[in-house]
């Protein structure tokens, strides 16, 4: 090194200079390369670690799967419990269709470090079943026996084939026994575990806040590493409530929460921060529901038809979804997986829907609506919509008043509170017609919304369709094996059904998940409801590393 430092002090300062430089830039050169050659030689990764929060509209209340009905708590569900094909290592189903046999994964813990068996399993469908659980889905249930086979193995046994069976056991979501086995079915709702849930999921429960008025702001959970499914990458996975939706959007601008559940497109506008936006189909729908019953004008199948043919769905979804959905033209969506429903065009067509109305002797009145003369009396085209108090639901039911009365038809709005509708005028079946929704699930059964056994309360056939043979395909769809010859029964229902004219199908919404441009592995795509996303949060990241290739 001396003879280095001898050249060096034999350099003029200008020269010197120029060494130092040159020297500099040949390590940054070194250093480039070697970064060049990692990046080359590795990948980016989902690493475990960091810290996620998740706005959410209303208040957890039990987040037990037996009772959980609301967003929060379904929410909470998923996370913190895991159902049962998480949990199996194996599920087979005899020739026949009725019997199913599951084993469960060896070394299965609750998050309390207590063994699970299939005796939580079998513990889990029996208090479905009891009606003092008070389960909402008490009835989804019924008629399927299950029988202990050994610690991991369990049998369920059909009273009839149901083909969609599989897809109800990822519904199922298993309750730990030793916690609530002494205690009353009528007094789990009292429980602390209700909000303190000892779960298998992803997630194991750690702490909540709460305010002195009781409303619960925020759910803490963390990382299970012992979950059946893998541990997730995310430790640190937090809830926080609001009770207005400026507040959320509030808190997202902020920066106080990285995503935001269930928003509305129009709220889209009022966030001011860079976003990803996953966009999810749901096997959904919103229609006008006719209660023929209730007004003689629509029994008219002429007037129904008409109705429908007026309706422009592209401007309706522009106008109320902000384009985030899809047109609906029938009671099965196009959209759930493994079923290809066709269905007629329905343009938009006043003209024709005039025209329709006028072979059926409906003639203008000089009151501004159509009139019928029938069997001695004279009938007009009025009738009283039911509206849930929703904005855009109520921007949608002005759209169709303003349509309608364009070919000759007079509407009332009728705008109430959605609880006010569902405990009165649904339950009563007291309304001549309705805006409402339906959520069919993943396997697109239409059985509960349109068989004629499930036309009053608390059936969901709000247009009280009832046709035998709908009825029978309806049963036979349930019934049959074979996916092929299912799909051609899927379509002759709703050919069947759409040819009645029972409803005026309008638009299957989108479920619009917002989140921050930390959070990975969100992807779009098909969900049974609003929940189920939560079902790959596991697979969601902040955090990433380099790792070889």
């Amino acid at each position: 090194m001396t003879w280095l430092k001898k050249i060096f002090t034999s350099f003029s300062e200008r020269e010197r200079l120029s060494f130092v430089i040159a020297c500099a830039s040949a390590i940054v050169a070194g250093a480039l390369l070697v970064w060049l050659i990692f990046l080359n030689v590795t990948t980016a990764a989902p690493a475990r670690g960091g810290d996620y929060a998740e706005g959410f509209l209303g208040q957890p209340a039990y987040a037990n799967p037996l009772l959980a009905e609301t967003p929060a708590d379904k929410a909470l569900v998923r996370l913190a419990f895991a159902n049962l094909p998480d949990l199996a290592d194996k599920i087979e189903s005899d020739k026949t269709g009725k019997v199913y046999k599951v084993r469960l994964k060896e070394n299965l813990t609750w998050s309390n470090g207590q063994k699970l068996t299939s005796d939580d399993v079998i513990f889990t469908l029996q208090k479905l079943q009891d009606p003092q659980t008070a389960s909402p889905y008490f009835s989804n249930w019924q008629g399927v026996a299950v029988s202990r086979v050994s610690e991991l193995e369990v049998q369920f046994t059909l009273a009839a084939p149901y083909a969609f069976f599989s897809q109800s056991l990822q519904n199922f979501y298993v309750v730990p026994k030793h916690l609530f086995a002494d205690t009353p079915a009528s007094n789990w709702k009292l429980s602390d575990y209700n909000l303190k849930p000892v779960g298998s999921g992803p997630y194991s429960f750690y702490s909540y806040e709460k305010r002195d008025d009781g409303f619960i702001s925020l759910y803490r959970l963390k990382a299970n590493e012992n979950y059946a499914g893998g541990a997730p990458y995310i430790e640190n996975f937090d809830l926080r409530f609001f009770t207005k939706p400026e507040d959320v959007v509030k808190a997202f601008n902020a920066g106080q929460i990285d995503a935001i559940a269930d928003l509305d497109p129009e709220t889209l506008k009022s966030i001011h921060r860079t976003y990803n936006l996953s966009e999810f189909l749901l096997p959904n729908y919103y229609a006008v529901f006719w209660n023929q019953s209730q007004n003689p004008a629509l029994e008219d199948s002429s007037v129904r038809q008409a109705l429908s043919l007026s309706i422009n769905r592209s401007e309706l979804m522009r106008d109320a979804l902000y384009g985030y959905g899809r047109e609906s033209l029938g009671p099965v969506p196009k959209d759930i997986p493994g079923l290809i429903i066709s269905y007629a065009s329905q343009e938009n067509d006043p003209n024709q829907a005039s025209n329709t109305l006028e072979s059926a002797g409906w003639k203008m009145a000089d009151q501004g609506f159509r009139s019928k003369e029938i069997k001695g009396g004279s009938i007009d085209l009025k009738f009283k919509l039911t509206v849930p108090n929703i904005p855009f639901l109520v921007s949608t039911a002005k759209t169709l008043a303003a349509e309608w009365s364009k070919i000759g038809a007079a509407v009332e709005l009728n705008i109430l509170p959605p609880d006010e509708i569902i405990s009165g005028q649904i339950k009563n079946r007291n309304y001549e017609a309705v805006l409402f929704g339906n959520l069919l699930g993943s396997n697109g059964d239409p059985y509960a919304f349109w068989h004629s056994s499930e036309k009053y309360y608390p059936g969901l056939n709000l247009a009280l369709y009832g046709d035998k043979p709908a009825d029978k395909l309806l049963e036979s769809i349930r019934q049959n094996p074979d996916s092929a010859s299912r799909a051609t029964q899927f379509q002759d229902l709703s050919d069947k059904i759409t040819g009645a004219f029972p409803a005026v199908f309008l638009y299957s919404p989108s479920y619009l998940f917002v989140s921050s441009r930390d959070l990975n592995g969100v992807t779009g795509g098909f969900l049974g409801e609003n929940a189920d996303r939560l079902r790959a949060a596991k697979d969601w990241y902040v955090k990433v590393a380099r790792v070889f290739k």
